[in-house]
């Protein structure tokens, strides 16, 4: 076999196997103390993990928990979402692994939505400092049982254990989204 056929053969053979155990991600909180700058200048650290949920302080305000890396509690407004977090048991995703989908259902108020969380890809996308990191898209369907609907996107970093990114959109034209302009450990 010629050299360069003989390199392309092995390439093949071995860029599948690396390219699979790339496309996993154990859970995993960030190291304490690491904090994540946001492009609003909120500013939260670390403080450990409690089980499936990362503990973390908001610099100047409230500590909160991270339930797998996606769902905070108390909520951004202040809101607890236990009730939510109980039914979506978003921990069910861990490993992150493109392809994985988990489905969910949750009533409050006479009212029930339904979920589908999903890995869609990894991919390398800009992140703090603009230097390309990789990441995992997390993806959140919701449908409520009047017609609505929303996407929320998080991209997380296995270098950071964190999201990255945070987007999100409905049926209404409301639109979010938090970005992670600094990492410092």
């Amino acid at each position: 076999m010629k050299p360069r056929l003989l390199s392309f053969a092995l390439s093949a053979l071995l860029l599948p196997s690396a390219m699979a155990a790339a496309q996993t991600m154990e859970f995993g909180c960030p190291d304490v103390g690491t904090t994540f700058t946001f492009d609003s200048g909120t500013k939260v650290v670390s403080r450990g993990r409690d089980g499936m949920d990362c503990k973390m302080d908001t610099v100047g305000g409230a500590p909160f928990k991270v339930r797998g890396l996606i769902l905070a509690n108390p909520a951004p407004d202040g809101a607890d979402t236990s009730a939510f977090i109980a039914a979506l048991r978003p921990e069910r995703l861990w490993p992150l692994e493109v392809g994985k989908k988990i489905e969910a259902r949750y009533s409050a108020g006479g009212r029930t939505w339904n979920y589908i969380l999903s890995v869609p890809l990894a991919e390398k996308r800009p992140g703090p400092g603009r230097a390309m990191i990789d990441t995992f898209v997390v993806e959140m369907n919701e449908q409520g049982d009047k017609g609505e609907r929303s996407v929320s996107r998080w991209w997380i970093s296995p270098a950071d254990k964190y999201a990255i990114r945070f987007d999100s959109t409905n049926s209404a034209g409301v639109a979010n989204r938090a970005v992670v302009t600094e990492v410092t450990r």
